[in-house]
């Protein structure tokens, strides 16, 4: 994997009101042009293999807006086959990464109709390697370029998931509650992530902030209408912009604070050169997921102050929505999750609080309180 990002402070924001054909092709194509000539692209693909990596988190259908729209995956991934690439839709959703539940992921999230319809095909590969400190898809090592195609979200432990967070999925399967386990703090956390990010290098990001999820993100938040595209060849100079569209600052969101620690992107988002519409015509404020929403009021108090009235957030299983599918149970990485009576339960002693049960039960039977 030789990829390098362009660390540029360039990044596009255009109107697109809805999904109509018309109103993505007239916003996606232009950016995505502009993307590759601020890496330096020539247009010749012919015979390169590019990976489009869609956020597919769970097995949910486009209208929940938890996946990335599968408009956006068909129309990126036709560009690049129309120009002679070889195509791949891949990603690694939460849980179990095998070949027939990734057939039924790409079924449900219309991932098999955007390639049918584009010509790419769909990673059924779950092999993985070594690149760096992290294990990481086949697919994504062995592409000439990863096209990172993600939705704008709260999310219940990062903050905000956007460009940097979407490389997540570069991890396979369950190995993601490793890392999980192995950076219980959340700082260390999101430093993973940027280093993450920074071993993919995502050269083409494209983040969807039409329809949008705020509160208590990433899978069972509610749905909040933007209408607008985003996207730069700088995965950290996007989620700066998308920080302050959402209504957060910087330090409300690590990856963003850590990002501009390395010197990843610009200290403010004043310093970016936002191309097509302004910042202030789609800035709005979202919901805060319910594991955050005292921190702006807690960073202005002292210290011991803010100790002494944080109050730890932490899962809760809603016995009458839990039909004993053991999903959370799966997706632990602690292992502190169990069945009993066909109901969920929470082994209090080792729960790090990484939400990762809320995040990918598909009853939204676990909530935070």
């Amino acid at each position: 994997m030789e990829r390098k990002l362009t660390l540029t402070d360039r990044v596009y924001l255009s109107p697109c009101k809805n999904y109509k054909r018309e109103n993505v092709e007239s916003a996606l194509i232009p950016m995505l042009e502009n993307i590759l000539q601020d890496n330096g692209f020539a247009d010749d693909w012919k015979g390169k293999n590019v990976v489009i990596k869609p956020n597919l988190l769970a097995k949910r259908a486009p209208e929940a807006a938890i996946t990335a729209n599968p408009l956006l995956v068909e129309l990126a991934a036709a560009y690049f086959v129309k120009r002679g690439a070889n195509v791949t839709i891949a990603d690694s959703p939460g849980g179990l990464y095998l070949p027939k539940l990734l057939e039924r992921l790409y079924e449900t999230t219309g991932m098999r109709h955007a390639a049918e319809n584009s010509g790419a095909r769909l990673n059924l590969d779950i092999t993985s390697e070594k690149s760096g400190e992290f294990t990481i898809i086949k697919p994504l090592l062995e592409a000439d370029l990863v096209v990172s195609i993600g939705r704008l979200k709260t999310h219940m432990l990062a903050n905000m998931t956007a460009a940097v967070k979407n490389l997540f999925g570069s991890i396979p399967g369950a190995k993601k509650a490793e890392y999980h386990a192995k950076y219980p703090d959340k700082r260390d956390f999101c430093d993973m992530l940027v280093r993450l990010c920074m071993e993919n290098a995502p050269q083409v990001n494209i983040m969807d902030a039409v329809v949008c999820m705020e509160g208590n993100g990433p899978a069972s938040g509610t749905l909040k209408r933007v209408g607008a595209l985003s996207g730069s060849a700088n995965p950290f100079s996007l989620d700066l912009l998308l920080c302050h569209l959402m209504g957060f600052t910087p330090g409300d969101v690590e990856t963003v604070a850590l990002s501009i620690e390395k010197g990843l992107c610009p200290k403010t988002v004043g310093e970016l050169n936002v191309i097509g519409a302004r910042l202030s015509e789609y800035a709005t404020k979202f919901k805060r997921p319910k594991a955050s929403r005292d921190a702006g009021l807690l960073k202005l108090l002292p210290k011991t102050v803010a100790a002494r009235l944080k109050k730890e957030k932490k899962p809760v299983i809603l016995e009458k929505k839990c039909i004993g599918c053991g999903e959370c149970v799966r997706s632990c990485p602690q292992e502190t999750m169990g069945l009993i009576n066909k109901k969920a339960v929470i082994h209090r002693e080792n729960c790090i609080k990484c939400y990762c049960c809320q995040e990918l039960c598909p009853q939204k039977a676990v909530v935070v309180k």
